[in-house]
């Protein structure tokens, strides 16, 4: 071996000694072993010796390393395993000024420690506020000596082995919300079972309203959308990962209408490849406000130097906010704003645009939308009309009968085969 390489491979082995020690590689072990259950009984004793404890810890946190992740997912897992090892030596350091029985241990491969305490008992107000002053502490010492933030998650009291395995998986999901919550959170897991996640929602229906800020320049109703869409994703509180996603599908979806209104192909593609990288790489839901505004910038840029016309500014964002809506009580003010038009230029240009009026084109739409249910189901008259946004049975035969020539019901009837064909 080249002498200059042994030197250097010396000196990597004392850098790595001088952190990582044995402690350290115990610590790890014996936290997976208590987090999946996989420790024998008869054993436990002699495990927790090698951490220098005689006792089972009661209680335990779940630390996210915030802003770490982006950086370490650049690393080698052996670095990875040697920056949260610093943290973890750092706030080790810190629980023995504390005077704190425990320890901590880095779980590999993700980004998140874990600190397992050994805590006197206490009333419930009094064992929380302790508790709190622990993990405020430690991110006191992280922020003082690092460039890292931390958010925790607080066990609730364990004693039996199976309870870490059962409390890990709920702490984990609630430290991925923390995407929503900011830095630094202190999350204390509920005694009560969590109740059933809400349905994971999705951003599809602010399409139409996002085409036509985006058309139209307007960046105060552009945040205020942005507003509304983050708090849908808020409310249905998805995995970051999930948000992420549905962030980066509109932001496509408007990047391929770039396209159709004539910016070029390569400008909207560098800068949506920008935007996306931003999005995934971002650690709370504030850093994917920003970006999505910076995209919304360099678009209304890009298109103030293509002649999009009518048919991409006006009549695409209207046409599919009606036909996403039409069930709705649509009104040509709330259109006409969406635009940016006033209610009477709006009348004017929809017309130009559509060859008829907006009632006309809504009701059409309304009725082409009952054909289809009175096709495929069985839903009767009275309710399809209701489902199609007209509120009175009546009118809906009256509009139905004068664009088909039929009544719903004889239509149900043709479509079925039971008399000839329509």
């Amino acid at each position: 071996m080249d002498k200059s390489k042994e030197e250097l491979s010396y000196k990597e082995l004392d850098y790595w000694k001088d952190y990582i020690t044995m402690h350290n590689v115990l610590a790890c072990e014996l936290s997976y072993s208590l987090i999946y259950n996989n420790i024998r009984p008869d054993k436990v004793k002699e495990a927790l010796a090698t951490v220098n404890l005689d006792t089972l810890p009661n209680r335990f946190f779940l630390i996210q390393v915030d802003d770490y992740y982006n950086y370490s997912s650049k690393m080698q897992i052996t670095q990875e395993f040697y920056q949260k090892t610093i943290l973890i030596n750092l706030l080790r350091a810190h629980m023995e000024t504390m005077g704190l029985q425990g320890f901590m241990a880095n779980l590999v491969g993700i980004d998140k420690l874990v600190c397992f305490l050994c805590c006197e008992e206490k009333e419930d107000g009094a064992i929380r506020e302790y508790l709190s002053e622990i993990a405020e502490s430690f991110k006191k010492q992280v922020r003082t000596h690092s460039a890292y933030t931390i958010s925790i998650c607080i066990s609730q009291r364990c004693s039996r082995l199976w309870q870490y395995s059962r409390m890990q998986p709920k702490m984990n999901l609630a430290l991925n919300k923390s995407y929503f919550s900011g830095k630094e959170c202190s999350i204390f897991l509920d005694e009560e079972e969590p109740a059933m996640p809400k349905k994971e929602e999705n951003l599809e229906g602010f399409y139409p309203e996002l085409v036509a800020v985006f058309s139209r320049g307007n960046r105060e109703q552009m945040e205020q959308i942005l507003k509304e869409m983050l708090q849908v994703l808020l409310e249905g509180q998805p995995g970051p990962e999930h948000a992420k996603m549905e962030l980066i599908h509109m932001l496509s979806r408007i990047s391929d209408y770039g396209i159709r209104c004539g910016i070029s192909r390569k400008y909207m593609k560098k800068c949506s490849e920008t935007a996306v990288a931003q999005i995934l790489s971002c650690s709370f839901i504030a850093d994917a406000r920003t970006y999505f505004m910076e995209f919304f910038d360099i678009f209304t840029e890009g298109l103030k130097e293509v002649q999009a016309g009518e048919e991409y500014l006006f009549r695409l964002p209207v046409s599919e906010y009606i036909e996403m809506h039409y069930m709705e009580n649509i009104r040509l003010g709330n259109l006409a704003e969406m635009i940016g038009f006033s209610e009477g230029h709006f009348t004017r240009v929809f017309r130009e645009e559509f060859g008829e009026t907006f009632v006309q084109y809504l009701t059409e739409c309304r009725i082409a939308h009952s054909k289809e249910l009175l096709r495929t189901t069985a839903i009767p008259i009275e309710q399809i009309a209701y489902r199609v946004g007209i509120n009175s049975y009546s009118y809906f035969c009256t509009c139905f009968k004068r664009l088909c020539g039929i009544s719903p019901g004889e239509f149900r009837k043709k479509a079925a085969g039971e008399i000839s064909e329509f």
